[in-house]
């Protein structure tokens, strides 16, 4: 089922200056459960079209959303060093006066789950970059969005890292069953975590290409995980298929 539709959507922005056509004729359908890479060239608007999907970039028509709730992760973790890593995943719900015994409850689930309880009590600078971009997802997670944005969030991190995490953040939005839209410029990154790769035009951005990712299941009919994606035979088709949109 459709949770997000895309629709002849233009944007530009204004200035003194005068209009500059930052996306223009976008059409594109996400349905529940699938997990979309955003990739184009520099200043294409690929992070424009996911604040136009956060409602942080207001536009008259072309946009639904099906009541979907947005949970937005940047290229940055933002977490306070003042808060334990307990009390930075907790913040969005102290803001929105969410906080219940069943979100709470859940809160210390995610934590468990994905090895940060026994660091809930740290503060970030004792923790890796990894163990930081979880916070920050679970942060995310806290609040049960039904879309999760994901701006580029490893490209503050160190290329072993970035393999580790973006592999560890996949498998968890696989888990939670939720809807992930990824910005990057890494196209490795696209293919291995995404079920379909967006190809966006230089400025006015507008979808060139949309590549269908489909890898088999393993061994123990599960799917692939994104480091497993890259070790897959199909890997290079599909990376092949992607920088030929680029050349």
């Amino acid at each position: 089922m459709a949770i997000l539709t895309i629709k002849d959507l233009d944007f530009s922005y204004h200035s003194p200056q005068g209009e500059t056509k930052a996306l223009t004729d976008i059409n594109l359908t996400v349905n529940e459960g699938e997990f979309i890479s955003i990739v184009g060239p520099s200043g294409c608007g690929k992070s424009t079209l996911l604040s136009i999907i956060a409602g942080l970039t207001p536009v008259a028509e072309g946009l639904s959303m099906n009541n979907a709730t947005i949970g937005y992760m940047l290229q940055r973790d933002h977490l306070f060093e003042w808060r334990t890593i307990y009390d930075n995943v907790i913040l969005g719900l102290e803001i929105r006066k969410l906080m219940t015994e069943e979100n709470i409850s859940r809160v210390k689930t995610l934590l468990g789950r994905y090895g940060l309880d026994t660091f809930a009590d740290k503060r970030p600078s004792e923790l890796s970059g990894g163990m930081r971009q979880r916070a920050a997802l679970i942060r995310t997670l806290a609040l049960n969005p039904d879309i999760l944005l994901l701006d580029e969030p490893f490209s503050a991190l160190d290329y072993q890292t970035r393999l580790k995490v973006s592999n560890d953040i996949g498998r968890i939005i696989k888990e939670e069953k939720k809807t992930a839209l990824l910005v990057t410029h890494d196209l490795s990154e696209a293919i291995s975590m995404g079920n379909r790769v967006v190809v966006l035009s230089e400025r006015p951005g507008t979808i060139r290409k949309i590549i269908n990712i489909d890898f088999p299941k393993s061994a123990s009919d599960k799917e692939l995980t994104p480091l497993e994606r890259r070790n897959s035979p199909e890997f290079q088709e599909y990376f092949h298929e992607l920088w030929r949109c680029f050349s």
